[in-house]
C-alpha cells in the first residue's frame, strides 16, 4: 500500500470516529434537553400546586376572620363556591358550628376544599368557653367560693370567700371537648412549649402534675378528666381556665397564678404562700396556710383559643 491509499483509508476512519463522536454528543444533549423538559413540567406543576394552596389557605383564613367573631347558627353551611386559578380549579368553603347543650362550649370550623385538586383541604378551627351567669357574678367580687371550707382562719383577708351554691360550682360540659380541643400534654412540654391558647382537654383519669419551680406560659383552658397538682414555686402568667373533670387540684406552696379560673368538681387544696388572682371554684376548698387572694372579673370573660389547624 503507497502513501497515498495509507492516507485515503486514515482520512475514512477518522470521518467515521468524527461520525459516531457527533452523533453520540447529539444524543446526549437530546437527551439532557428531554430531561430538562421533564424537570420543567414537573417544576411547573409543582408551582402551579403551591399556588393553588397559597390561595386556599388565603381563601380559608380570610372567611375564617370574617365569621370568628360573628353569631354563627350551630350546623353546617356551604358560604362559597368558586373558582381558582391557575388550574380552573373548583372550591367550597363550609363553615361548621355546634354548641354543648349548657350553651357554654363553642366550637367553630372553617374547611375549604377543592375535589378536583387531589382533595386539596384548609382547614381553621377555634374553641370559645364561655361562664354561667352565676359564676360571672361571683368574678370580681369573690376569689374563692365553695359548698364548704377548711382552713380559712389560716388567711388574712377578710372578704375574699363566699359560700357557694349549686350552680356556682357547677361545671362546664368539659367533654364537650374531646376530639376538639388538643389531646395530649406531657409535663415536660408545658414548660417548653407553654400552653399557647390551644385548648387542653385531657380524657384520662390519670393526674397531671404541673413541675415545681417553672413558669408556664401561654393563656389557655387545661381540662382533665382525672385530677391536677401544681408544683411549688410554679407561675402562670397568663389567663389560664384550669378544670378538675372528676378529681381534685392541689396547688402546691408558693405557686402564681396571675389571672386564673380554678375549677374543680371535689376539692380544691391551696398550699401556703400562694398569689392567686382570679376565682377558685370547688364543692370543698381546703386552706393550708396564708395566701394571698385578688378577685379578677376578667377570668369570668368569654375565652376563645387561637385558631389552629385541625387535621
Amino acid at each position: 500500500m503507497n502513501s497515498m491509499q495509507k492516507f485515503l483509508t486514515w482520512r475514512q476512519g477518522s470521518r467515521g470516529s468524527v461520525s459516531i463522536f457527533l452523533l453520540i454528543a447529539a444524543l446526549i444533549m437530546a437527551l439532557v434537553g428531554q430531561l430538562m423538559l421533564l424537570w420543567c413540567r414537573e417544576e411547573l406543576v409543582r408551582t402551579r400546586a403551591y399556588l393553588f394552596q397559597q390561595q386556599l389557605r388565603y381563601l380559608n383564613g380570610s372567611c375564617y376572620s370574617m365569621l370568628k367573631d360573628m353569631d354563627v347558627e350551630d350546623g353546617s353551611k356551604t358560604i362559597y363556591r368558586g373558582v381558582l386559578q391557575p388550574g380552573n380549579a373548583e372550591v367550597e368553603v363550609v363553615v361548621k358550628k355546634t354548641t354543648s347543650s349548657d350553651g357554654l362550649l363553642h366550637f367553630l370550623e372553617v374547611t375549604s376544599t377543592s375535589a378536583n385538586q387531589d382533595g386539596a383541604l384548609q382547614r381553621l378551627c377555634r374553641l370559645k368557653l364561655d361562664f354561667a351567669a352565676a359564676q360571672k357574678n361571683l368574678g370580681g367580687s369573690m376569689a374563692l367560693a365553695s359548698k364548704k371550707v377548711t382552713g380559712l382562719e389560716n388567711i388574712s383577708q377578710e372578704a375574699v370567700y363566699t359560700q357557694a351554691s349549686d350552680e356556682e360550682v357547677k361545671l362546664p360540659e368539659l367533654q364537650f371537648f374531646y376530639l376538639k380541643a388538643v389531646n395530649s400534654i406531657t409535663t415536660t412540654d408545658a414548660v417548653s412549649e407553654g400552653l399557647s391558647r390551644r385548648f387542653i382537654y385531657l380524657d384520662a383519669n390519670n393526674t397531671f402534675q404541673f413541675k415545681a419551680n417553672s413558669v408556664i406560659g401561654g393563656a389557655s383552658a387545661f381540662a382533665n378528666k382525672g385530677s391536677i397538682e401544681i408544683g411549688n414555686g410554679a407561675h402562670f402568667p397568663d389567663r389560664l381556665a384550669l378544670y378538675s373533670r372528676n378529681g381534685n387540684i392541689t396547688i402546691g406552696d408558693n405557686v402564681k397564678l396571675d389571672k386564673a379560673l380554678v375549677h374543680a368538681y371535689g376539692t380544691v387544696t391551696i398550699g401556703t404562700g400562694c398569689k392567686i388572682n382570679g376565682l377558685v371554684l370547688a364543692n370543698n376548698i381546703v386552706l393550708k396556710g396564708d395566701s394571698r387572694f385578688m378577685a379578677d372579673a376578667d377570668v369570668v370573660a368569654p375565652f376563645a383559643s387561637v385558631a389552629y389547624i385541625n387535621q
